[in-house]
């Protein structure tokens, strides 16, 4: 049991000191067992204990383990654990109802007490049972004061405390400061436990949204892919204007340049898809409208300016590509506002559209169909000036004129 408080003692001693430097440590340490390995190191130097050590629950296993002991009877830690129906486990986590003891803390000398009486010894009683087995779990471990913490109704651990070196026994004083910190450490424990669940957790979900994020965008590369064939399935069905798709892209990335554009990343990789399916929307034009040789009628020329709306429609399954989608939908625009489908004008047409107009305007005429010859590449280069201002922007035209002149230098004279 409990002595009274040692005036000297009590004045050496700043017990609510020490409880506030746990709970500033518990804030500064993330890993509890480096907590609890200081508080037993503490109470080890401090209370000068033949043992001391502390026994936490671990959830995992379904069982209670020591994480730290010191002294000189202390215990091998790593080879001593409790199930869940050792006698020490089973009376802190009972109910506490016709106890011959509090269950705050058990003192050996008290059992020793208990069991010594002549009509506890002829008691045939489970508690009789249970104390007696308890006695000789203590003595076993060199124990003479349990103190348990709780979180909640649940016993996440015990203090182990033996001996005083001195003889001297424990205070009322010194068993309030050891429930105390018995109750404080569960409380680090547990929040320790919560917030490493909640890290796992986020750890888990990260992975899982990358994974998701991993299929998406092979889904998405897959369809984008597809648009891509079918968009040179479309040119292919006239085999005068097989690789338009590619020149166009070529063009393109090459004026883009020369506007000073940056390319790098994503950018690029919308221009490029732009380009590529600028007239993906093609697929649902009929191929009497899309192959005819004559002069569209004015039903026939309503049905074909539908491909702006169709190639968008198209790429609605490309969630990162809503910027394409956008840029497939201005690509017949015109600089004056007399384009299609909206009628924008100027700067309310993307760039990129303003580009795509100029060069695939530029490489239609010098393409060859199937109703006539494509012309001159001077003669193309004299319709996209005359057209600047009007049709196209011209500082898209200024620059896509001098990639052109850079890139005919490079072929020399044909």
């Amino acid at each position: 049991m409990p002595t009274e408080a040692d005036p000297l003692n009590a004045r050496k001693f700043d017990y609510q000191e020490v409880l506030r430097d746990v709970a500033r440590s518990m804030v500064r340490l993330k890993r509890p067992d480096r907590l609890l390995k200081l508080i037993t190191r503490f109470i080890d130097r401090q209370f000068g204990l033949t043992h001391t050590a502390l026994l936490v629950l671990d959830p995992k296993r379904g069982r209670y383990v020591f994480v730290n002991s010191k002294g000189s009877k202390r215990l091998p830690v790593g080879l001593v654990k409790f199930d869940l129906d050792h006698p020490l486990v089973e009376w802190f986590s009972g109910s506490k109802k016709k106890l011959p003891f509090q269950k705050d803390y058990l003192f050996l000398s008290d059992i020793k007490k208990m069991t010594s009486r002549a009509e506890f010894r002829l008691a045939t009683h489970s508690k009789a049972d249970q104390l007696v087995k308890i006695q000789k779990a203590m003595e076993n471990l060199k124990v003479e004061l349990l103190v348990p913490g709780y979180f909640k109704d649940t016993l996440e651990g015990v203090l182990m405390l033996g001996r005083r070196v001195n003889g001297r026994g424990f205070t009322s004083q010194e068993v309030m400061f050891f429930q105390t910190l018995a109750h404080d450490c569960s409380m680090a424990v547990k929040t320790a436990e919560y917030n490493q669940s909640l890290v796992d957790q986020n750890h888990e979900l990260a992975r899982r949204l990358e994974e998701i994020e991993r299929m998406r965008n092979k889904e998405q590369r897959t369809y984008y892919e597809i648009m891509r064939s079918l968009a040179e399935e479309i040119h292919a069905k006239e085999p005068y204007v097989f690789g338009h798709i590619s020149e166009v892209e070529r063009l393109g990335m090459m004026t883009a340049r020369e506007m000073g554009i940056d390319l790098s990343g994503k950018t690029r990789d919308l221009l490029s898809a732009a380009l590529i399916l600028h007239d993906v929307g093609k697929i649902g034009i009929p191929d009497h409208i899309l192959r005819k040789p004559e002069q569209l009628s004015q039903e026939e020329w309503l049905v074909m300016k539908t491909h702006v709306e169709k190639g968008a429609r198209i790429l609605e399954p490309l969630t990162d590509f809503k910027r394409v989608r956008e840029i497939i939908m201005a690509h017949h625009e015109r600089f004056d506002g007399r384009g299609y489908p909206r009628g924008l004008k100027g700067e309310e047409i993307p760039i990129e559209a303003r580009i795509i107009c100029v060069v695939d305007s530029f490489h239609a005429i010098v393409s060859s169909r199937c109703y006539r010859g494509g012309r001159s590449i001077d003669s193309a280069i004299h319709e996209i000036r005359d057209c600047s201002g009007a049709q196209f922007d011209p500082v898209v035209v200024d620059s896509f004129l001098k990639a052109l002149k850079k890139e005919l230098q490079k072929k020399g004279p044909t």
